[in-house]
């Protein structure tokens, strides 16, 4: 036998139309000191072997244009190639590959994907045993009968016995990956019985852990229910005190304050006719301290006033009816501007949704908003008061606006406390129950009130009152 031929000379044609696959091939058989040569379709590579021959033929046979069993039948027909040895690269999904490659003059098979020693071995194989094709060919003619068709093999036995050798060899090799795929399934599927048999011991435990937990909740929710029932009783036992209270509170609040408003009228009755009398005859301090007594009871006066109101809200029954506020704005307005004409303000008025509430106390909560706005905005050059009405969430929110003296954040939640004052009776004047009213007022209506300033730079009240009236109810707000 001969020798194997020197690497170095040796030139491997590789025929693959997958540029992918064919650098990959090329790459490794040039790492073993082989030349390579590649075409990427049948006839690119007669036309390379035209030009060159090389030692030896790798050719996919699934290719555009001529596939790679007619690239070996044209590489036997010519004198001058047909003895270049050519392996074909296959799947050898059916038997008659064989058969073809026989048929065709192939030498060899290598199943894709290939395995890299498997490939060299084949390529070494055929080298060392080159010389054997320059031998005297003794070739014969059979007849095989295969799944019902006849083929006709005319090639010599050395062909026959290399392709023979390679299928044998590619189905050990498949049969050994198919035995190491059935250990290493075997392997996971116990792997796998472990892993069921640990989780199911795991589940068990966690499902009576589960148990226990739920019987502890439902100890629990009982426990909850019935300290949640005996609360609920405790807070309407309170809540029942706390309506009586209130209501002796009220009833107290109107005896005291409308049995205070007699002595009170007398004596500013009086301290106005002593005035009248004898306001000639009296010192200047004396008059002067006559004045003080008809001015605090006259504020005196105002306080009863606001707390009689304050006090009949909790017992005055809601009188619920559509209201156009668009038009009780206006009356309130009328009225304030009568009283104090003497005095320039700007007034804007926004078209404002018509609402369901009490007319005569959503009147006042317009009153008392309104009277501390021109209050509040009188020491402007200009002074400006601004009623709108804003959608946010679903609601109307209703707002009046005002540039004046403003009040510090920080004490927003002392504005709607009763007697709660902000400012100085010297600065303006007021009972300090106006807000309290108006929150007595939009609780009742089940809507929210607040309020929004910046000292020196005025005050925004906001208020809701519930639904809207049924005809205005797509009566947008700016």
């Amino acid at each position: 036998m001969k020798a194997e031929p020197s690497r170095g000379h040796l030139e491997i044609l590789i025929v693959e139309d997958s540029r992918t696959q064919a650098e990959k091939l090329k790459y490794m058989l040039e790492e073993h000191d082989f030349h390579v040569v590649v075409a990427h379709n049948g006839q690119e590579a007669l036309e390379t072997l035209r030009r060159r021959k090389p030692t030896l033929v790798i050719s996919d046979i699934t290719m555009p244009e001529m596939d790679g069993y007619e690239l070996c039948r044209r590489i036997r027909a010519d004198d001058q190639m047909a003895e270049l040895p050519v392996i074909l690269l296959t799947g050898l999904s059916d038997p008659e590959d064989v058969f073809k490659g026989l048929e065709c003059g192939a030498d060899n098979f290598i199943t894709k994907p290939y395995e890299q020693n498997n490939l060299l071995a084949r390529i070494h194989y055929l080298l060392a045993n080159i010389h054997l094709r320059h031998r005297e060919k003794s070739q014969s003619s059979m007849e095989v009968l295969l799944a019902g068709r006849k083929h006709i093999i005319t090639s010599d036995r050395a062909q026959i016995l290399n392709l023979l050798l390679s299928t044998y060899e590619t189905a050990v090799q498949k049969n050994g990956e198919l035995a190491k795929a059935r250990d290493e399934f075997a392997q996971l599927n116990q792997e796998l019985e472990k892993k069921v048999s640990e989780r199911t011991a795991s589940l068990a435990g966690e499902n009576a852990e589960r148990r226990r937990a739920e019987a502890e909740v439902r100890k629990l929710n009982e426990d909850l229910e019935q300290r949640v029932r005996e609360r609920t009783a405790q807070l309407e036992a309170a809540n029942k005190q706390l309506e009586a209270a209130n209501k002796e509170l009220e009833s107290f609040s109107y005896s005291v304050s409308h049995d205070l408003r007699a002595p009170l009228r007398a004596i500013n009755v009086f301290s106005n006719d002593l005035l009248k009398e004898h306001a000639p005859q009296m010192r200047p301090e004396g008059k002067e301290g006559l004045d003080r007594i008809i001015s605090s009871g006259q504020r005196m006066t105002h306080i009863i006033d606001d707390l009689l109101r304050l006090s009949r809200l909790g017992r005055q029954q809601l009188s619920k009816q559509p209201v156009r506020v668009s038009d009780l704005t206006q009356e309130v307005l009328n009225d304030l501007r009568s009283e104090q004409a003497d005095r320039q303000i700007q007034v804007r008025v926004q078209d404002l949704p018509d609402c369901v509430a009490d007319p005569s106390l959503l009147k006042q909560v317009l009153v008392n908003l309104l009277s501390n706005a021109f209050k509040f905005a009188r020491q402007r050059a200009s002074a400006v008061v601004e009623v709108g009405c804003s959608r946010q969430n679903g609601e109307s929110v209703y707002f009046v606006r005002d540039n004046g003296a403003g009040f510090d954040m920080r004490h927003a939640d002392n504005l709607f406390g009763v007697f709660q004052r902000l400012h100085g009776d010297h600065e303006f004047e007021g009972t300090g129950i106006g807000l309290s009213i108006v929150q007595r007022i939009i609780e009742r209506h089940e809507g929210r009130v607040w309020a929004e300033g910046e000292v020196d730079k005025g005050a925004t009240f906001y208020f809701t009152v519930g639904a809207a009236a049924p005809a205005q109810v797509e009566n947008s707000c700016s």
